[in-house]
């Protein structure tokens, strides 16, 4: 059974200074545990409750955890939730060293930038939807959220372990870079051009720039912005939620990639 200081200790990482002091990042849930899993992801050990432990997927995870002589720790129901910061938790947990991303050598031919998104669901919503179109490669400004916070785990469902990079970085040097490889600059903006009008061979590639929820882009990184992308509604609604635009621009933006290489084959 976990002590009091194995309590408090795993607790403590739901905080960014104690993450980067230990090294570790807390995945809460099956699932998240199994894609870590999947991945490939060096986990060090799992909690789970006796419940957990005696249902069918955590007997059927319990026995890959074996296989790959990872530590199974048995911990209460009352402990468990002392740790998690979900309202729901499924009764397990698992440890893990800081996911490690590769630095930028060469530019993405396709990629993400966010810039100041602050609401964690909306951070991993986004990483989770960049996996899904194929975009391996996700880049930040300074003042995003945490994209190792717990909540933003969660919502991402594993898409931290199939991201090659992942990191913050200042957007002049990531967008001289673009620009001087004859890469298109994309912003999402309210007033841009639709996705349907927009004249460029896709296929050469792209960073694609999300704004934050509340003021949109910064003027600093507008700037670098080679076109402006809009997405038509036909409600009374004043805007659309950052990670639902994200994902139907994503779409947009890699549909025709897809069907190209479709018709090659």
């Amino acid at each position: 059974m976990l002590s009091q200081s194995q309590i408090k200790r795993l607790k403590s990482l739901h905080q960014k200074k104690f993450r980067q002091q230990e090294g570790e990042i807390l995945l809460e849930g099956c699932r998240l545990i199994l894609q870590a899993l999947t991945a490939g992801a060096h986990i060090k050990m799992v909690c789970m409750t006796v419940d957990y432990a005696e249902s069918i997927s955590g007997r059927k995870l319990k026995q890959m955890l074996e296989e790959k002589n990872i530590l199974i720790e048995t911990a209460s129901e009352k402990a468990i939730e002392r740790i998690c910061d979900s309202q729901n938790n499924q009764g397990i947990i698992a440890v893990m060293p800081l996911p490690e991303y590769e630095p930028m050598k060469d530019i993405p031919r396709y990629s993400l930038y966010l810039d100041d998104i602050s609401d964690p669901g909306n951070m991993g919503t986004l990483l989770r939807t960049a996996a899904w179109f194929g975009i391996d490669s996700v880049f930040l400004s300074s003042n995003c959220v945490d994209p190792l916070n717990s909540k933003v785990l969660r919502s991402a469902m594993g898409a931290h372990f199939h991201l090659k990079s992942l990191i913050a970085i200042s957007p002049d040097d990531l967008f001289e870079k673009y620009t001087n490889a004859g890469y298109a600059i994309l912003g999402s903006d309210m007033n841009g051009e639709s996705l349907q009008n927009l004249q460029i061979d896709l296929d050469k590639g792209w960073i694609l720039i999300l704004g934050s929820e509340a003021q949109g882009m910064r003027d600093s990184v507008r700037s670098h912005v080679t076109h402006s992308l809009s997405i038509s509604g036909y409600g009374n609604m004043e805007s659309l939620n950052v990670a639902v635009a994200g994902g139907i621009l994503l779409h947009g933006l890699t549909e025709p990639i897809r069907l190209l290489q479709t018709e090659k084959k």
